[in-house]
């Protein structure tokens, strides 16, 4: 049985291929490239059309966090948005191997219905054998994912018990083999020497990142690459008993693994008294607030709430009642307009968000300009009205079909019932504008909410205000003013989008929409004068989307091959000039018909000197010209 067999008398299905790898390090019998070789190879057996991928790589399946693995959640929101009707993986464990994450997810595939197909094991969740089947081996995978962990958990102890380190090589070392101990790399070890010393002589992180950067040492990493060093890598390095002498008078270095020490092979980069010193120099320089119980505070935009100028989320600190969202550009090495180390008191920013929420007022009839809005949206995309009113006709006049069959006695009622639902369900969802999929209900729905959101702001707990703001935002979608102390933009999440551009006060850019910039604060904004300051931190900020695509297309330019004017090969060494005695023999070759640039050629000159040659013989004044002369 074909699921997608209903859904091609209106268009071909959508196949999506998931496929997934956990790490650059698994040994798997399937590769990426494989896994996409044999779903498209059983597309064209099955007479489907090409596959959409949504790939992970290095992205491990164990976890009951779906969020974890971006592509994995991107195609499930396009399956629950009506985009997808098809998935296909090689094996399931590809798919998940963690129970829950299994059964919620085809949990949406059923809700949508959408089939599901495991090349490997032959799965097809349209029948109650295959449902049995899919949760038996689902819980087999996780078995195995906890199997798994147990066994590398177990390999990865009796590694440190040997003496190896388990992960990425440390600063100052370089790898020399799989099984074999990590030595000192010539080039960073000075580096690793200097934040010792430094630090065994009571220096701050900061000033000791400072000299590193300014001696050119740069930190390491296959995730982020050569970056500078700040004051949270320095406090790391200086924890890391990898670096320190297991024993006093030893001279190998130390594995610490689940909380248990080990001798390693490698060599260390500190005696043990010098580890001493390095670490009771750390605890001179520590000054966080010491705590008999830990406290737990609840930050209301925490997350949420970033500079407007560098675009970098704000960090929370301090204790008490004086707690701050601080700026954290100058201590991670980053640039920013406002100098990166501003703060605003957290009071201040649930009182001012309070306040914005306040003077949100949405027009009398709000729920027909969003109708409006999503079907001019919609003829914008190139979507046709009239194929939509089409399809409704043809549903009513199916269901009109069903019911005749159901009184020819053809269908039983449980068969009535099943297919008088599926055409009601679809009639609904073509009655309901949707978008991108945004659905108008979801619009609706927020709208509702947003009036209550507001009246309950002041009296609500830190945890309801903190339920609020994720309702509302994208993460770091609230953007604020350092200098100015005030809030500068919001960013709602798509379902307030709509609602949050009827509301007066909101200015949105072409160059970022999406992004809804307070006109209070662009009236009052000094930083920098243009009007496009406000949306400018989108390309300003090194992880923004806008940004990288902009790189990506420089790159691309760079590479492209310049077509640059061909200019005509004359002489290497041209003369300026031709000497006076050679004019006759110019005139007559002219006259013989050869050209001013064969001529030039022959007197190893421009053809323009040929022609000013010509231009001056033939003047009033040409013959009169002194002996010895040259060409002008």
């Amino acid at each position: 049985m074909n699921l997608w067999r209903d859904r091609s008398e209106v268009s071909a299905p959508v196949v999506a291929g998931y496929v997934r790898r956990s790490s650059h390090m698994q040994v798997d019998n399937f590769s990426l490239d494989a896994q996409k070789r044999a779903i498209t190879e059983e597309c064209v057996r099955r007479q489907l059309p090409a596959p959409i991928f949504y790939e992970d790589d290095e992205r491990s399946a164990r976890s009951e966090q779906i969020a974890k693995r971006p592509a994995f959640k991107r195609l499930l929101e396009d399956v629950q948005a009506g985009r997808v009707q098809v998935i296909m993986v090689h094996t399931l464990d590809r798919w998940s191997r963690n129970v829950m994450v299994t059964l919620q997810s085809f949990r949406i595939l059923a809700e949508q219905r959408t089939a599901f197909v495991s090349l490997s094991e032959h799965i097809d969740y349209s029948t109650p054998e295959g449902k049995l089947q899919l949760t038996i081996l689902a819980a087999f995978a996780a078995y195995f994912s906890d199997m798994l962990a147990k066994h590398t958990s177990k390999g990865k102890g009796e590694r440190a018990a040997q003496g190896l380190y388990n992960g990425d090589i440390p600063f100052g070392y370089r790898r020399t083999g799989a099984k074999l101990p990590p030595e000192h790399n010539p080039d960073t070890f000075p580096g690793l020497r200097m934040i010792g010393e430094m630090r065994m002589l009571g220096t701050s992180a900061e000033k000791i990142a400072d000299a590193l950067n300014a001696a050119g040492y740069r930190t390491g990493s296959k995730r982020f690459g050569d970056r500078l060093f700040t004051i949270d890598t320095v406090n790391a390095i200086t924890r890391n008993e990898f670096y320190a002498a297991f024993a006093p008078g030893d001279d190998r270095g130390t594995i610490v693994y689940k909380g248990q020490r080990y001798r390693g092979q490698h060599p260390a980069a500190f005696t043990y008294e010098e580890w001493q010193k390095i670490r009771a120099g750390s605890r001179m320089n520590y000054n966080a607030p010491h705590r008999t119980e830990q406290a737990h505070y609840i930050y209301e935009v925490s997350g949420y709430i970033a500079d407007i100028h560098c675009g970098l989320t704000l960090r929370c600190q301090g204790a008490g009642k004086n707690r701050y969202y601080k700026d954290v550009a100058k201590k991670r090495q980053l640039p920013c307009p406002a100098g990166g180390f501003l703060q605003v008191r957290i009071d201040d920013v649930r009182l001012q968000f309070g306040e914005l929420l306040q003077g949100f007022q949405l027009p009398d009839h709000w729920r027909e300009a969003v109708r409006r809005k999503m079907i001019e949206a919609m003829q914008q995309a190139g979507l046709d009205v009239q194929s939509v009113e089409r399809e409704k006709e043809r549903l009513k006049l199916k269901r009109s079909r069903i019911l005749k069959q159901h009184r020819d006695g053809y269908i039983d009622d449980m068969e009535l019932q099943s297919e008088m639902a599926a055409v009601e369900l679809a009639l609904r969802n073509l009655e309901v504008p949707e978008m991108n999929g945004l659905r108008l209900d979801d619009i609706v729905e927020a709208g509702e909410r947003l009036p209550g959101i507001a009246a309950l702001w002041d009296v609500a707990t830190p945890e309801e205000r903190r339920e609020m703001v994720l309702l509302m935002l994208e993460p770091g979608g609230l953007y604020y003013d350092l200098e100015l102390k005030e809030i500068a933009a919001l960013k709602p999440r798509p379902a307030f989008l709509p609602l949050m551009r009827l509301i007066e006060g909101f200015i949105e850019y072409k160059e970022a929409t999406g992004t809804l910039v307070t006109s209070r604060w662009q009236r009052r904004n000094r930083r920098v004068p243009s009007t496009l300051s406000a949306t400018w931190i989108l390309f300003s900020h090194p992880q923004s989307v806008l940004r990288v695509k902009l790189q990506q297309v420089l790159e691309m330019l760079e590479k492209m091959p310049v077509a640059l004017p061909k200019r005509r090969p004359g002489p290497a060494k041209p003369r300026v000039s031709i000497p006076r005695e050679e004019w006759p023999a110019v005139l007559r070759r002219i006259e013989q018909g050869e050209t001013l640039r064969d001529v030039a050629k022959v007197y190893n000159t421009s053809y323009e000197t040929v022609r000013r040659v010509l231009k001056t013989l033939q003047s009033p004044q040409g013959l009169q010209s002194p002996q010895g002369g040259a060409a002008p």
